[in-house]
């Protein structure tokens, strides 16, 4: 995987030629045979249809060596969100159970649950 990521985000003349074939490939077996849309392709009109496919979707800022890195790195930035997020909801349950922030989850579960135990027969006590 890290050789086609690497032909691909390189730009690679290679690369272009080869991936022409696949859409052929792809085009002629699905789309001719199978579902008999569209005729086959010839090899050069692949090559057309996937130069055509660049320059779309290089407007539109979703090319491949830009295009995977920002999506790598917002993937890890929000996988990084998510964790905060996670840090700060359990730093505040163990902080309202009246347990230390270091405390496993499991064991925080069981003092929430001591907690909001201790909470209704409060409740139903006043009631």
């Amino acid at each position: 995987m890290r050789f086609v990521t690497r032909l691909v985000a390189g730009g690679s003349v290679a690369a272009f030629f080869f991936f022409s074939w696949v859409i052929m490939m792809l085009w002629n077996s699905i789309v001719a045979d199978h579902l008999r849309v569209f005729p086959a392709l010839s090899y050069l009109q692949a090559c057309g249809l996937w130069f055509l496919l660049i320059l779309l979707f290089s407007w539109a800022g979703v090319g491949a060596a830009w295009g995977l890195g920002r999506a790598w790195r917002r993937a890890r930035e929000r996988e990084e969100h998510r964790h905060d997020i996670e840090t700060k909801i359990k730093r505040e349950l163990a902080r309202w159970a009246g347990a230390e922030e270091t405390i496993d989850w499991e064991e925080l579960g069981k003092k929430l649950e001591q907690k909001i135990k201790e909470k209704f027969r409060e409740w139903l006590k006043e009631g």
